[in-house]
C-alpha cells in the first residue's frame, strides 16, 4: 500500500475508534466537529485525508490529542491538557495547584518506597 493511503487509513480508522468510543453516529460526529457526515466517512475509510484545520477542528470537538491521530499516542494528553488549563490560571492558583501536585507525588513516592 503507497505510504499516503496506508497513513490515510491509519488516521480514518482512529478517527472511527474515537467516534464508536463516544457512541456516536457519523452524523452526530460530523455535526460536532463541524465536517460532512460524507467527507467523514470518506476519512474513516481511508479514501480522504484530513487537513490539519479540519484535524484541528475534531481534535477540538472530542478533547484529544493530534498525536493520537497521527501517530497514536494516547499518553500525556491528559497532563498536556491539565497544563495548558493550568497555564490559564492566574498566579497564586498556579503556585497553589504545584504545591499541591508535589504534596501528593512526595506522598505517593513515599509510600511506594515503604512498600
Amino acid at each position: 500500500m503507497e505510504p499516503e493511503k496506508d497513513y490515510n487509513l491509519t488516521v480514518g480508522r482512529r478517527i472511527r475508534e474515537v467516534r464508536e468510543a463516544d457512541r456516536m453516529t457519523r452524523a452526530q460526529f460530523s455535526e460536532k466537529c463541524g465536517i460532512s457526515e460524507s467527507f467523514l466517512a470518506a476519512v474513516e475509510s481511508g479514501k480522504k485525508s484530513i487537513t490539519s484545520k479540519t484535524l484541528y477542528k475534531i481534535c477540538t470537538a472530542v478533547d484529544m490529542s493530534a498525536d493520537y491521530f497521527i501517530q497514536g499516542h494516547k499518553e500525556g494528553h491528559t497532563t498536556d491538557v491539565l497544563l495548558e488549563k493550568a497555564a490559564t490560571m492566574d498566579k497564586p492558583y498556579r503556585e497553589s495547584l504545584a504545591r499541591m501536585i508535589k504534596e501528593y507525588v512526595d506522598v505517593v513516592c513515599s509510600q511506594t518506597q515503604n512498600s
